[in-house]
């Protein structure tokens, strides 16, 4: 099975899109696009992390075991709208 690759930017201060709904279950490729900074990416519930650099796409993949909701953030700091750069994803049945 083909694995779904989801586009998102980071920039300073916000994920595009900061919102993402998979399956339980499925593989997902989180491909990232930093465009002004190293911003991190980070689901603490996961424990899945990574550099965002600049000029390449960084891929992230995860497969959710569970239904639920799960928070992400930046977790390097970006400036003074640095704890506004969040999202979710959201794993669903």
């Amino acid at each position: 099975m083909k694995e779904r690759i989801i586009a998102i930017e980071a920039r300073k201060f916000v994920y595009t899109p900061n919102e993402i709904t998979v399956k339980k279950d499925e593989t997902v490729v989180l491909a990232f696009t930093a465009v002004d900074f190293i911003h991190g990416f980070f689901i603490p519930d996961m424990n899945i992390r990574a550099d965002l650099k600049p000029g390449q796409v960084t891929e992230v993949r995860l497969t959710p075991g569970k239904a639920g909701e799960y928070a992400f953030l930046c977790d390097n700091f970006c400036g003074s709208g640095h704890e506004e750069m969040n999202g979710k994803i959201i794993v669903t049945d």
